[in-house]
């Protein structure tokens, strides 16, 4: 049965393969540089307008509540019925917010996912790299050459570009 030490290739520094590990053991023994490619999210909101049409929906029935409920106090007719129109267009356009916020959630989820492939081949790259502690080296095995910082940053965050490249060419149409 052949040892986990003979599976591992050599650095291309100092050719042994005492020392090298796969990138997940370097990052966690604490190589922050050896981070895995960040995975593609979006975050959109939909609290905010949500929360707003709530709230103003919310003081119309109050008012309609207090003013109205209480007819014995000679609230104008004329009142009540602006207060009841002002109530239900409010009503309606928590309503339409409410779509719209959920469709934007929707919408940055469909993109997210279709970053996902970019993801996965960084990922897979990310995986085919190793990490020789005795020299400080990323390399990879099948090319026999270093990797350096500014690749593996560009590989971490490949997927993040990736989303920034895709909303500036849409602000730009």
């Amino acid at each position: 049965m052949a040892s986990a030490d003979s599976t591992k290739p050599s650095c291309p520094v100092c050719n042994q393969s005492d020392q090298v590990k796969t990138m997940q053991a370097a990052y966690n023994s604490g190589v922050a540089r050896c981070a895995p490619p960040d995975m593609p999210t979006r975050n959109v909101s939909m609290m905010k307008p949500i929360t707003i049409c709530g709230v103003f929906v919310g003081i119309c029935l109050f008012l309609i509540i207090t003013l109205i409920g209480g007819l014995e106090n000679g609230f104008p007719q004329w009142a009540q019925l602006i207060l009841l129109v002002i109530t239900l267009v409010l009503i309606v356009t928590a309503l339409a917010v409410s779509y719209w916020a959920f469709q934007r959630v929707v919408r940055g989820d469909n993109e997210t996912i279709e970053l996902f492939p970019a993801w996965d081949k960084a990922t897979a790259r990310w995986n085919s790299l190793y990490y020789c502690q005795r020299d400080d080296v990323v390399f990879d095995p099948k090319t026999n050459e270093q990797i350096s910082n500014s690749q593996l940053v560009s590989l971490r965050v490949s997927a993040t570009k990736a989303i920034k490249s895709e909303m500036q060419a849409a602000t730009q149409h």
